[in-house]
């Protein structure tokens, strides 16, 4: 077949938009012919690097996004839960209570809201797994050394067979496994393997 015809034909071919018959022919003709092949070639790799970039970057930014707002989030939370146990807390300055909103939320809220430092060491782990393991960790460090302190600091004021004890604990419970949920997904957003 003629070069210029196939020449015709390879913004066609290119695209996957000529009939099987033309494909073929085409084929054919760039099998046997050097020149057609290079310009092809060309032609490939022009379309492929003008269709790729620009998705490629948009959606890393929109990754990036969802990643930063994941994580607005969980501060947002975390401040939000402290705020409340400040308020309650506050509110029971003396008696049998004090200390049991320290206990329920204000150290839950706080160990999870201190392990959310480690989200920015993201790139310091090999991969995903490790981060998402040490997040968690980092989380249930944090929070017993908050009942360690509250324990100290309230000195046998607190009724530890109170439901709110047992409700800091599951909380504490749930925030272990948020983190490692969470940034696990935060990771995946920025692309770590």
């Amino acid at each position: 077949m003629d070069c210029n015809v196939i020449m015709d034909l390879l913004p066609l071919y290119v695209d996957e938009c000529c009939s099987e018959e033309s494909a073929r022919l085409v084929a054919e003709h760039l099998d046997a012919c050097e020149s057609c092949r290079k310009i092809y070639d060309q032609m490939r790799e022009t379309c492929q690097s003008f269709e790729e970039k620009p998705n490629t970057v948009k959606l890393r930014r929109v990754s990036d996004w969802k990643a930063s707002v994941l994580q607005s989030v969980m501060l947002f939370v975390s401040f939000a839960i402290i705020t409340l146990g400040v308020i309650l807390e506050g509110s029971t300055p003396t008696g049998n209570t004090n200390g049991l909103w320290a206990v329920a939320l204000i150290v839950p809220a706080t160990g999870y809201l201190l392990s959310l430092a480690n989200w920015f060491f993201l790139r310091v782990y090999k991969n995903r797994k490790i981060f998402s393991v040490c997040s968690c960790l980092a989380t249930l460090g944090i929070t017993l050394l908050g009942y360690v302190w509250a324990t100290i600091h309230y000195a046998g004021g607190i009724a530890m067979s109170s439901p709110l004890v047992w409700c800091g604990v599951v909380m504490s419970a749930v925030f272990c496994v948020l983190s490692k949920v969470l940034s696990n997904q935060y990771a995946l957003l920025l692309g770590r393997e």
